[in-house]
């Protein structure tokens, strides 16, 4: 979905996970609190799937965007005689840009996998894309396929809810952007504030070296991270409900 197709997943965790580790443990060697080498570990780690998060919705954007205008395209091949393979055909050979690649590996996966046909390419794709919208379209293939029935029109009111649908997104989004500003001021700040006294003042900083003191202050950051995280809760926006295509056939 973050078109990181050549990461494996397994070397992804394994890198995350040691970037977390090693910069919790320079924190934890400079500072001298284990408490901190802790949580700079999981700030990193989480910072890296935040990251992973941000990319993961600027090509699910574009995907949409490029699926919206591919099946209004479609829509226009169908309604001169066409049918829905036809259509896919024409959108894998002309379609939108970015939407080309999807149409393309579904045809390519017809042509050439032994004894697929159509309906499972669409079916394994949308297994792979995991996009709501494109399991909206799956399903409108699948039951014209399946059931007959005029696609056009379903797929004329395919895009005109998803235009709104995404329209309202990028709203909320505008809406939320001061929030989620917020919570990355409040993951980076305490870290910027501890860096500061640790190169002006490191001396303050000896009284949360006491046990006492990293239990103190494993309390702060405990409360801090309980504060965190209902800051992120209240900026992450809402996910689209996926389809189960198997379920809603039947």
């Amino acid at each position: 979905q973050a078109e990181l197709t050549w990461l494996p997943a397994p070397f992804w965790l394994a890198g995350r996970i040691g970037i977390a580790a090693a910069l919790g443990v320079l924190a934890w060697a400079w500072f001298g609190l284990l408490v901190l080498g802790v949580l700079t570990g999981l700030v990193v780690y989480h910072l890296l799937g935040m990251a992973l998060e941000v990319r993961r919705r600027r090509f699910e954007a574009r995907r949409q965007s490029a699926l919206l205008e591919g099946i209004r395209y479609g829509a226009a091949v169908m309604a001169r005689s066409g049918n829905a393979g036809q259509m896919i055909e024409a959108l894998a050979g002309s379609g939108p840009f970015e939407a080309r690649r999807i149409f393309a590996e579904i045809v390519d996966v017809r042509d050439n996998a032994a004894g697929s046909s159509l309906t499972e390419a669409v079916e394994r794709m949308r297994s792979q894309l995991a996009d709501p919208l494109f399991d909206d379209l799956a399903l409108s293939l699948s039951l014209h396929w399946r059931q007959g029935g005029r696609l056009v029109p379903a797929l004329e009111a395919l895009v005109g809810d998803w235009e709104q649908t995404l329209r309202l997104q990028r709203e909320a989004k505008a809406m939320r952007s001061g929030v989620e500003a917020s919570v990355l001021l409040l993951a980076f700040l305490p870290f910027i504030f501890l860096v500061t006294l640790q190169l002006l003042a490191p001396a303050l900083l000896t009284p949360l070296r006491s046990p006492f003191g990293e239990v103190l202050f494993g309390l702060a950051v405990a409360w801090m991270v309980a504060g965190y995280r209902l800051l992120q809760r209240m900026s992450e926006p809402p996910r689209e409900e996926r389809v189960r295509l198997r379920e809603s056939i039947a």
